[in-house]
């Protein structure tokens, strides 16, 4: 191995290293303020509506906002599941789930076309313009909080914060793995 090349991957890892320890740290360093609303980012559902461990701990930590009085409203965003979960539409399933843990049904926004993290930044916007609201609070796990708000202040959502679920597994470190690259994809295409 030639010694420029060596150099670039010594370059290369540390970069890797750097970019994984910022975006933990950002992620796990809750926002402690209040906005107009909490952004939920979707994950799985299964079949019969019932959220992924993953999804219920963002479900959660935003009705958690919600009932402290840090947001006004709750935006949930996700796609459809796979037919192999049946097909259930993300947005609904936390609603219903929030509805059935006292949230008020006017103060949940059901959005099914939130198919990524792009997309759901693009729903928001133009929901939040149509109804006013200025600050926002996006909701997932903490490594995906600096590209979930890089995509939202691209877009023109500039006054938005995050608050990182509680629920942890081992799926943390792939995803953590996973969002290096999703980071530099967005900042490339989008």
């Amino acid at each position: 191995m030639n010694k420029k090349l060596k150099y670039f991957l010594v370059i290369l890892f540390f970069w890797l290293v750097g970019h994984i320890v910022y975006i933990t740290i950002d992620g796990l360093t809750d926002y402690d303020g209040s906005a107009d609303v909490a952004v939920i980012l979707g994950n799985r559902v299964y079949a019969d509506g019932s959220l992924s461990s993953w999804l219920k701990g963002r479900t959660d930590a935003a009705m958690k906002l919600y009932k402290q009085k840090r947001v006004k409203k709750i935006f949930a965003s996700g796609g459809i599941s796979t037919k192999e979960n049946g097909g259930y539409p993300e947005g609904k399933a936390m609603k219903e789930y929030l509805i059935r843990n006292g949230v008020p049904a006017e103060d949940v926004v059901e959005d099914n076309e939130g198919i990524n993290t792009y997309w759901t930044a693009e729903n928001y916007l133009h929901w939040s313009k149509a109804n006013h609201y200025q600050s926002v609070i996006v909701v997932s796990q903490f490594y995906h909080a600096t590209r979930t708000k890089y995509i939202f202040r691209k877009i023109g959502v500039h006054n938005v914060h995050d608050v990182s679920s509680d629920e942890y597994s081992w799926r943390d470190v792939v995803g953590t793995l996973r969002e290096v690259p999703a980071f530099y994809k967005y900042l490339i295409i989008y």
